[in-house]
């Protein structure tokens, strides 16, 4: 109960924060004024940090009592959108704005934070504190673990959250296992043949190639793989030719594959590629693919979920304790920081959404807003998690 009354004593002060960074967002690698911001709150409330991956910030707040070390995870770039200006505190920054609630996410953690730190010598083991540039771009988490952020002291565990405006606020959402999908780009260039469109035969068609292959590449996943995992390959682009009367000699065209399991992202690149080159020759081209690992599968571990579904139940009732059913083939590179952890983590949803006013945009929408009773709410939360896991 001094827990709670601490985060509601601090909880205007929190949203003001969050209100200032919400009006002054920035792309991923580009951070610099959010990590000054970030910087002079842990100066003031005299918490340890340095720069990590340029415009990250690793902190670290050591306990007086033996524990775990466990991490916590904010991301805090911004999109490339135009705000809605109907609200008061919309964005100031023409085209950008947070809208997926990463601006709540470094409110949390800076929330947590300061409860962390004032608990001085009465916290068990040692907190480390990931403000995470650019997970929206190329993957800022893969560079701050590269860069040694799980690392002296190393962290037995990594929890993060992201607010999802289909729930209201008061419920979260869970789930064991697999949460989101590997994220690759499938690259795939057709080389025929060129020649006059009135005498086909003299030439090698790299678009009837191309367009044989989109076709064959739609039964990968429905002959390929099992109805009881999941797997999805879209091509985005096609691009090829250059006048309405040659037979075209090159079609380049790029796509997205999603995966749940290593195992499967492994083959589908093979088998991918393999179809590819197959139908290529078949109409007399080759086929040269390239499939470029991105974020990789995030899988939560099992006992972290235990630890976060027992006290979120706890706090909020079993019924506003949702289990994800199903995985998203959405990509999150908080998977990264569940790697680099020497025990794992996990990773959960926090409802930012009020339907009764109309609070329910989508992420990634201009209209995009969060009920920010959310705020206080996952800072209570978080705080649960890491003191339990700090304890386990």
């Amino acid at each position: 109960m001094e827990l709670q009354q601490k985060i509601e004593a601090i909880t205007d002060e929190m949203i003001a924060i969050r209100r200032e960074l919400h009006q002054h967002p920035e792309l991923g690698t580009q951070e610099l004024e959010t990590q000054k911001r970030i910087s002079a709150l842990l100066d003031k409330w005299g918490i340890e940090h340095k720069p990590c991956a340029d415009t990250g910030i690793v902190g670290i707040i050591r306990g007086g009592k033996p524990g775990n070390v466990v991490g916590i995870r904010a991301d805090i770039d911004a999109l490339p959108l135009q705000e809605d200006r109907s609200r008061s505190y919309c964005s100031l920054n023409d085209g950008v704005m947070h809208a997926c609630g990463h601006d709540v996410h470094t409110t949390i953690l800076l929330g947590v934070a300061r409860m962390c730190k004032e608990l001085g010598q009465e916290l068990p083991g040692t907190v480390k504190l990931f403000f995470q540039p650019a997970e929206e771009t190329v993957g800022g988490g893969d560079r701050m673990v590269r860069e040694g952020c799980c690392k002296d002291p190393d962290v037995d565990y990594t929890i993060g959250l992201h607010v999802q405006p289909y729930m209201d606020v008061g419920t979260v959402e869970m789930r064991y296992g697999q949460l989101n999908a590997s994220c690759d780009t499938v690259t795939i260039k057709v080389k025929g043949k060129a020649g006059h469109g009135a005498y086909p035969e003299r030439g090698v068609d790299a678009i009837v190639a191309a367009a044989g292959i989109v076709s064959g590449l739609q039964t990968f996943v429905s002959r390929n793989i099992s109805p009881l995992n999941n797997a999805v390959l879209t091509i985005g682009t096609i691009n090829g030719g250059t006048k309405s009367n040659i037979v075209a000699d090159e079609v380049r065209m790029t796509g997205t594959l999603r995966t749940l399991d290593p195992e499967t992202r492994i083959f589908a690149k093979e088998r991918i590629t393999a179809l590819a080159q197959c139908i290529a020759q078949g109409y007399g081209c080759t086929a040269d693919v390239d499939v470029e690992w991105g974020y990789a599968c995030l899988i939560n571990t099992d006992e972290v979920v235990d630890v976060m579904k027992a006290r979120a139940e706890e706090l909020l009732g079993k019924e506003h304790v949702l289990m994800k059913q199903f995985p998203s083939l959405g990509g999150e590179d908080f998977s990264y920081f569940i790697d680099g952890s020497k025990k794992g983590g996990a990773f959960y949803h926090l409802g930012c959404g009020n339907s009764e006013q109309g609070v329910t945009a989508a992420l990634h929408n201009q209209q995009f807003d969060v009920d920010e009773r959310c705020i206080p709410l996952g800072i209570r939360l978080q705080m649960a998690f890491v003191l339990d896991l700090l304890q386990k």
